[in-house]
């Protein structure tokens, strides 16, 4: 899903979502799954619901974000 071809729209990208992300963990100190998911639909639109759960992952495979499972919420990583 990282490749896009040709059919691939770039608004929905794991890139695109990723970036907005970030954007929302650097505007707030943690963030629930759901209200995350919610202001990524707002964003976007429904089509995003898709690579979400990618875009968490590649972050998180990246080291750029932590979950907290007793909050089940998400906080950005210190930049060293």
């Amino acid at each position: 899903m990282i490749k896009p071809d040709r059919h691939t729209n770039p608004k929905y990208s794991i890139l695109n979502i990723s970036t907005i992300i970030l954007t929302e963990l650097n505007a707030f100190y943690a963030i629930k799954y759901d209200n995350l998911l919610n202001k990524i639909i707002i964003i976007l639109g429904d089509q995003a619901k898709v690579n979400f759960p990618y875009a968490l992952n590649f972050l998180y495979l990246l080291g750029k974000l932590n979950y907290e499972q007793e909050t089940d919420s998400f906080k950005a990583n210190e930049i060293k």
